[in-house]
């Protein structure tokens, strides 16, 4: 059973801090430090501030962070702000972890920020907030299933990565991290950017990686090219825009970063099997 707390000031934890749902909403600024397990820290408005392991990471609106199980936090935010905060116990961890991995080792998360608005995760858990915020009948008969589906998605995208590291042969734990930042930055930058002329130069120089090892390690931990990648998220705006707009065929090409119709006709019937007009029509 899922439990749900919320919180206004500084929290004074129970001792049950597993398998439970964390509503906050700081009407001070606050500090507080704690034990926890796996957590997965989830920003809804303002920035939070979180201190481990020699560690200083500023988590801000629509992100999240996963926290390794023991971790002591030391947690800063300001007036105003709020999130949700899903404390993972270790059985429903180990359980999930060891029905999608093969081996009987104990999960590791690379405790990084998830800044991708576009991720089954962080779409799930900005349904549990508006839930939380605006139907709370509706947000206490789906918490179960809400708490299930991100706590196995988050394990499996883990053991996924892992998988992909390992036949990389690549074994130290910072240098996986180091890595998996790198391609995080990349796929951020991919989508802040999409509607730019962007370039695998322009990419590698400003996450600080060779053009030659961006496109390598990506494509081998994806089993596509950052191009490709570029592409697809190109197409599946310009598929919600068709969609749900009423803009033109020509300003959707440029909104989506390309560069003409008849080049953006042509992608897309080559992905999607139909030119734009086309598909608008068919809706």
């Amino acid at each position: 059973m899922v439990q749900i707390e919320e919180i206004t000031t500084t929290p004074t934890f129970s001792s049950q801090l597993e398998n439970k749902v964390l509503y906050s909403h700081h009407t001070s600024d606050i500090a507080v430090s704690y034990k926890s397990t796996y957590t997965l820290k989830y920003v809804i408005e303002g920035v939070k501030q979180y201190h481990y392991n020699n560690q200083a990471i500023e988590v801000s609106k629509n992100q999240y962070l996963i926290l390794n199980n023991n971790s002591t936090i030391t947690t800063e935010a300001k007036s105003g702000v709020k999130g949700l905060s899903f404390f993972l116990s270790q059985s429903l961890i180990d359980e999930i972890y060891n029905y999608h991995a093969d081996d009987a080792s104990q999960l590791e998360f690379l405790e990084v920020i998830h800044k991708k608005s576009t991720s089954e995760v962080s779409s799930l858990l900005h349904k549990a907030a508006n839930l939380y915020r605006f139907d709370k009948v509706n947000f206490e008969q789906l918490m179960e299933s809400l708490f299930i589906q991100i706590s196995e998605i988050v394990v499996k995208e883990q053991v996924d990565i892992d998988t992909k590291f390992t036949a990389l042969k690549i074994v130290k734990h910072n240098t996986k991290k180091q890595l998996f930042k790198l391609i995080t930055a990349a796929e951020e930058y991919l989508n802040d950017h999409m509607s730019e002329n962007i370039s695998l130069d322009k990419i590698s120089s400003d996450i600080g990686i060779s053009k030659y090892y961006l496109h390598r390690l990506f494509t081998e931990l994806h089993g596509y090219t950052p191009l490709y990648y570029l592409t697809s998220i190109r197409l599946g705006k310009a598929k919600h825009k068709l969609q749900y707009s009423n803009d033109s065929i020509l300003e959707i090409a440029i909104a989506c970063g390309f560069d003409n119709i008849s080049y953006f006709s042509n992608v897309f019937k080559k992905h999607i099997g139909f030119s734009p007009t086309q598909f608008r029509s068919k809706i």
